[in-house]
């Protein structure tokens, strides 16, 4: 099974639009760090970091700087409608990417703390992944971003998730679909070879059209709180 974008989905990001908004991503984040490190430092919590990253995605100069005509929006729930007539929230996604008139496309990235323990592997699989499989998160759109949080090394830590999810009852619980040659995690990334680490792709069986979904898998750097300079008082002659 492989993942067919919609006619609808290239008209609104074509080839390069996702690799630029993750560029674009990457890029905020980095002046955020350098202007701002205390309030995205690692021990800050998940929402706090990401309700950060969003508000400087979401300013007007900076967009027209990067040349990003895409909205971005914090913690917005999706809703779904029963049989019956209910509306209930499904879930809430952490940032919401919208390019364009209401009604197309978006792109949901979900952003989880890694701390290099199986505890943390386990939130982002369980706690993030399966959201996008069980349909709490773009449930109709052929794509979707997982952004992971890490003190760690990028590489490092791309190789540890990378392991835990290519592990059997992890990737079929995560109705994962590998290639032809067998893998689970697909590299490099084939929308985003530069800034997604890995792609994974997901059966989505029951849920919307039951189309898979692909999940892009990129890292962020987030260190541990700066530590202030300290300077000796000199003494009095």
């Amino acid at each position: 099974m492989t993942t067919t974008p919609s006619d609808a989905w290239l008209d609104t990001f074509p080839g390069p639009r996702i690799p630029d908004v993750l560029a674009y991503v990457s890029n905020t984040w980095d002046w955020l760090r350098n202007n701002h490190a205390e309030a995205v430092a690692f021990d800050k919590g998940e929402t706090e970091l990401t309700d950060n990253l969003c508000e400087a995605l979401e300013d007007g100069a900076r967009r027209r700087t990067h040349r990003i005509d895409c909205d971005f929006q914090a913690e917005t729930w999706e809703l779904r409608r029963h049989p019956d007539g209910r509306v209930t929230r499904a879930a809430r996604a952490d940032i919401r990417v919208i390019l364009g008139s209401p009604g197309t496309p978006h792109l949901v990235i979900e952003f989880k703390k890694l701390d290099g323990t199986a505890d943390g592997h386990w939130r982002y699989c369980f706690d993030g992944v399966n959201r996008f499989v069980e349909g709490k998160y773009a449930i109709g759109h052929a794509h979707g971003v997982m952004c992971g949080f890490t003190r760690a090394d990028l590489d490092d830590q791309a190789n540890a998730l990378a392991t835990y999810i290519s592990q059997e009852e992890y990737a079929r619980r995560l109705a994962c679909v590998a290639n032809e040659g067998g893998e689970i995690v697909l590299l490099p990334s084939s929308i985003d070879p530069v800034m997604a680490k890995f792609d994974t792709n997901h059966d989505r069986a029951g849920v919307g059209t039951g189309e898979p979904i692909l999940l892009l898998h990129t890292l962020l750097h987030c260190p541990d709180r700066p530590v202030a300079n300290r300077t000796s008082k000199s003494k009095k002659p």
